[in-house]
């Protein structure tokens, strides 16, 4: 996508940065001393190109050792490309590694009139903002303390408060939100949602895939130094699950273990049944899916309890979500997702079968249809949302081992097979039958819950 001059905010033509790799001191010595040819070229990026537009959020991702921080380093001027252009139009302020620029002899006043210095802003712009800054930051009396005793979170806080208070133009931001609690965070966020709402550019480099799905408006990902794609964040964010991933031929199970799948009734899921005139009513649009070619998806559709289709809900509901699958390659034990949005494109709500308890094979075989029944009480906010269908694969011993391991331990176990983002929508209108207080509440879901009172006197 290439924008008019005075709509860029940041502009990477061709970028190449290669760095020196030596086997000993003496090598390196060698080289730069008598300009030999030892030692050889690491490339850390590999003819990178992208825009950004003024006042967008945009992304960088990309696994450990991709080129992110790379290219942070060279849009912030610390570093130069080895070849290739990049415009940057406006003032930048980098909050790059935890702490960089500050000096851990002097107080967090003096790092914050340093730091400001650094970025370009006058001392009497930074008189003016000295307050906020402060009070942003949250550290209490330690700003008057030496850096040098700050734990990492008042470190993060305050480069923070420097870095969106110095009226710069572009922002740029590697993996420091990761750092201090949650309320920090929050507080961040909403500032950085003000910024972009004044029209700032704000570049964010991370690992967390639902900060750049939620907060970004396009993404760069990046594998092997290369670009694989640049676009709309959630595309980037399906992208960056299927490369890089660890290919599991289908395994035989343990003796006793091996579970195979057989379907004897393609309409019967226990005691629900698809009605047998009830067509399934989303439009699979093959060419905005995410694919690897070992599966295909043949239908999704939306039901209610009693198999007939529709799109419409009362909250409190039961919807049926019912996947039809067919698998071009071999594949082993199979993981089926689903995620909402609501109105605001803001995800609501997202499982899949690792967290059941459903029997699953350790593997499928070519030419086999999967279908797979969500059942999902609808206790949400009245309106409308969509919905994205996603097929993955996993190691069946992984699988069965996935109770011991965290969320990103999960994720690097399996394998994405096939995405289909917004497949399908439906709609949520106010509960009719019971209690009228049971209507209200406030947020996008309605919790189970209870609540007790004790009063002593």
């Amino acid at each position: 996508m290439s924008y008019n001059s005075d709509e860029v905010a940041i502009r990477v033509s061709h970028v190449r940065k290669a760095y020196k790799i030596f086997r000993s001191p003496g090598q390196r010595f060698l080289y730069h001393m008598l300009h030999t040819k030892a030692g050889r070229d690491f490339v850390a990026l590999d003819d990178v190109s992208f825009e950004v537009k003024k006042g967008e959020s945009f992304g960088i991702i990309g696994r450990n050792g991709s080129g992110k921080s790379t290219m942070l380093q060279i849009l912030a001027g610390i570093i130069k490309a080895t070849s290739g252009e990049v415009e940057i139009h406006g003032r930048i302020a980098a909050l790059l590694e935890l702490g960089s620029g500050f000096n851990p002899e002097s107080t967090g006043y003096e790092n914050i009139y340093m730091n400001a210095a650094i970025l370009g802003v006058s001392k009497d712009e930074i008189d003016k903002k000295v307050d906020d800054i402060v009070a942003f930051a949250d550290i209490g009396d330690f700003v008057n303390q030496p850096v040098k005793t700050y734990s990492s979170g008042m470190f993060v806080r305050l480069a923070f408060a420097v870095a969106i208070n110095v009226d710069a133009d572009i922002l740029l931001i590697d993996e420091a939100l990761a750092v201090g609690d949650v309320f920090f965070r929050q507080k961040c966020y909403a500032k950085l949602n003000q910024l972009k709402a004044e029209g700032k550019t704000i570049i964010l480099v991370s690992h967390g895939m639902n900060e750049v799905e939620q907060f970004c408006d396009r993404a760069l990902l990046l594998a092997d130094s290369k670009t694989v794609m640049c676009g709309d964040s959630r595309d980037a964010v399906q992208r960056y699950y299927m490369i890089n991933q660890r290919e599991d031929s289908a395994e035989t199970a343990a003796d006793g273990e091996q579970q195979e799948i057989t379907i004897t009734d393609k309409k019967q899921f226990d005691s629900w049944t698809k009605q047998e005139n009830s067509a399934f009513n989303c439009t699979i649009d093959y060419g905005n899916e995410v694919n690897n070619g070992k599966v295909k998806f043949l239908n999704v559709g939306i039901f209610d309890k009693d198999g007939r289709e529709t799109r419409v809900f009362h909250q409190g509901e039961e919807g049926f979500f019912l996947y039809e699958i067919e698998l071009l390659q071999d594949i082993t034990t199979p993981i089926a997702g689903i995620v909402f949005y609501d109105q605001r494109n803001t995800i609501v709500f997202g499982k899949d079968n690792l967290q059941t308890e459903i029997a699953v094979p350790s593997s499928v075989k070519k030419g086999s249809i999967v279908r797979f029944l969500f059942k999902i009480k609808l206790d949400i906010a009245v309106g409308e949302y969509t919905f994205d269908a996603g097929f993955n694969m996993m190691n069946y011993t992984d699988y069965k081992n996935r109770s011991y391991r965290n969320q990103e331990e999960v994720n690097e176990t399996r394998q994405m097979l096939c995405c289909l983002p917004k497949v399908g929508s439906f709609a949520i209108h106010e509960r009719v039958v019971g209690e009228p207080m049971k209507i209200m509440f406030h947020g996008c879901c309605d919790l189970t819950n209870n609540i007790e009172m004790l009063i002593e006197k």
